[in-house]
């Protein structure tokens, strides 16, 4: 299963509130692929370190799914396309007049 299709699947799977034990027993083998489709990890493997008894909402599950995936569903890690290059950072100080908003 693709990441974007698991809230959907959540919605019609359960109805909430259900307790972890729940979750793990009707959709644990069920495998997640990695954005490279290359790793792929199974829900009960996800979900089993999580101490949560219960979720009340698809969302409240999807987030606890998605907040503990492996590092094979992150994109490049450390990336911020907000910040500066750390390699200009350590050259000093730019000029600041030159910064656009």
């Amino acid at each position: 299963m693709k990441i974007p299709t698991v809230i959907a699947s959540l919605e019609d799977e359960f109805s909430f509130p259900i307790d972890h034990g729940s979750v793990i027993e009707q959709i644990g083998d069920i495998e997640l692929e990695a954005p490279d489709a290359q790793e792929t990890e199974t829900i009960s493997t996800i979900l089993g370190h999580v101490g949560q008894e219960r979720y009340t909402s698809a969302d409240e599950l999807y987030t606890t799914i998605i907040g503990n995936v492996s590092d094979e569903y992150i994109g490049r890690k450390f990336y911020d396309d907000r910040g500066t290059n750390p390699s200009v950072a350590a050259v000093g100080p730019t000029d600041e007049a030159d910064v656009s908003f």
